[in-house]
């Protein structure tokens, strides 16, 4: 029990704001089970996110800056630790360059100017697919969560299992830890997500169709970082959980529009 508390806690602090683990010794599989908490912080997060949209629902009678306001709660939370590698990868991909020297970009800590503009590009389509959804109805915390977990699942899966493209970095010391108990482990709690997100969903038609939407994106995205730097790495995973999000923003709402519409 000790143990799992201990790596919640280092998940609290790694894939959060909150210094939850400064005391905590952390090891590579330590630092692989925090993958486990990775869906439950993405839940966790939610609750945050439509909490403050009550309060903001409240206060602002601006749906615009409503929408922002969860765009930028969202980023809060989190530190930007995953835009972080959003920017990184689109510096990397948009440089053309052959893989090595991508990867010797992925490194870089400077930012360049397609970093910025792919960043300014992917939260606008977040904000606007929020804004969109606002307009349409008041958004779930079901909503919120889903979107939240699933690309956090898929990043879990995605450092679990690819082949990482550096022997070193933060993806292959994760990898250091993973085990075949884990995998496991890690897949038995993947289903009974997708599971509890179908029973408690309102409308089979547009859960199935978010997965399906999810699953595109997995296997696109899969192909992606395998064609362009030769396999995972710590920053494709960030941009993944932020590309994800994004993904599942805009595929809500444009179901919301032709399906419920």
């Amino acid at each position: 029990m000790k143990e799992w508390v201990n790596t919640a806690r280092m998940a609290l602090q790694f894939y959060t704001i909150f210094p939850a683990a400064k005391t905590v010794d952390w090891t590579s599989k330590r630092a692989a089970r925090t993958l486990l908490w990775l869906p439950v912080i993405g839940l966790g997060i939610a609750g945050f996110l439509f909490f403050f949209l009550l309060v903001f629902e409240s206060i602002f009678s601006s749906t615009a800056v409503l929408a922002l306001c969860i765009v930028l709660v969202g980023i809060g939370l989190t530190g930007g630790l995953h835009l972080d590698g959003w920017m990184d990868v689109s510096d990397a991909y948009f440089s053309r360059r052959e893989k090595e020297k991508k990867l010797e970009i992925l490194s870089d800590p400077h930012i360049g100017s397609f970093a910025v503009l792919s960043l300014l590009f992917l939260l606008s389509i977040r904000w606007a697919a929020i804004y969109e959804l606002l307009l349409l109805e008041r958004i779930s915390w079901y909503t919120i969560a889903f979107i939240l977990v699933m690309p956090r699942m898929m990043a879990g899966r995605l450092l679990m299992t690819e082949q990482t493209a550096k022997e070193k970095g933060l993806a292959s010391y994760f990898q250091q830890g993973v085990t075949s108990s884990l995998k496991k482990r890690y897949m038995a709690q993947s289903t009974l997500f997708v599971v509890f997100f179908l029973m408690m969903a309102e409308n089979n038609i547009i859960v199935l169709s978010l997965l399906l939407a999810m699953g595109i994106f997995y296997i696109l995205y899969r192909h992606f970082i395998h064609k362009q730097f030769g396999g995972m790495t710590g920053d494709t995973v960030g941009a993944a959980i932020e590309g994800g999000e994004t993904w599942l923003w805009m595929s809500s709402w444009l179901l919301h529009v032709f399906v419920t519409g």
